[in-house]
């Protein structure tokens, strides 16, 4: 099985859906492009490829997911959310809600069986007031044509869950996970904070995409974020506060193993894996 972390009554456990290449081309700045590539070259990486989580938590009220991997709407090498789910011993009907922090393929994908019915037949599809609305209002037909081309998929896997679909705004989920806005990925990109007891853990979704450069340099824009100005300034706000507050991180493409602490590095940041969760695995 795979490891597990607790926050207060919460059990939270990474599961991996799989590798996702990447490529500094995506940086649109030269400049930060270059700074990237040094970056890049002093943490030693050979290629530049990002994780895929999705978050398995045991809740008071039945189990849930945060985001659902991207089963076979992106790279071949992705869609193992479902094994590892599997392995956990939790079948697709124990679901009884998916919190999504957005609607991208990596993290939508897996909503959908290969015979394009729901996943996930009894789960609540929990998604900000601000992403259903870019998604299914008529605000996302205003995108830039290189986003605009997975627009019909991501209303038809809404649609699919139409009628499991809740909106919620900030502070808003459940008693233990609750919606924070965290715009500039998408318009409604949210993370979840998973508060028990005194405990706290903060479900990022894409806050970050390259570890190695983003967190070093948290000013560097890429074009996965669809307002660039406003993912740098919500980066840098949320940095701050997981740092501040000491509030535990999973991400949907941290190192391994997906979840960690965030900590001050010179005028920059880094990622301390979490301890249990690298000797549960070794162990394992």
């Amino acid at each position: 099985m795979q490891a597990s972390r607790r926050v207060g009554e919460v059990e939270v456990t990474p599961l991996w859906d799989g590798p996702l290449p990447s490529s500094l081309e995506k940086i649109p700045d030269p400049q930060h492009r270059a700074e990237a590539e040094r970056l890049i070259a002093k943490a030693g990486a050979q290629a530049l490829t990002m994780n895929v989580y999705g978050f398995l938590l045991r809740l008071g009220g039945g189990l849930a997911l945060i985001d659902a991997g991207a089963g076979r709407m992106a790279n071949p090498g992705l869609g193992r959310l479902a094994a590892a789910l599997a392995a956990q011993g939790v079948a697709p009907a124990q679901i009884m809600t998916v919190f999504m922090t957005h609607m991208h393929r990596d993290h939508f994908g897996g909503l959908v069986t290969a015979d394009g019915k729901a996943a996930f037949p009894n789960a609540e599809l929990v998604l900000h007031e601000a992403e259903a609305r870019f998604w299914l209002d008529g605000e996302a037909g205003a995108m830039p044509a290189r986003a605009r081309r997975y627009l019909d998929a991501t209303r038809e896997v809404l649609l699919l869950y139409a009628g499991r679909l809740r909106r919620v705004k900030d502070h808003e989920g459940s008693p233990e996970v609750a919606a924070h806005l965290m715009s500039g990925h998408t318009p409604g990109h949210t993370g979840w904070l998973i508060r028990s007891g005194a405990q706290a853990m903060l479900a990022w979704g894409d806050l970050i995409h390259i570890a190695q450069v983003h967190l070093p340099s948290p000013h560097i824009a890429m074009e996965y974020d669809l307002d660039p100005a406003v993912a740098k300034a919500t980066r840098l706000t949320v940095l701050d506060w997981v740092v501040r507050e000491r509030i535990a991180v999973a991400g949907a493409h941290l190192p391994s193993p997906g979840i960690g602490m965030i900590v001050r590095d010179g005028d920059g940041y880094g990622f301390e894996p979490d301890r249990s969760l690298m000797q549960q695995a070794c162990a394992s």
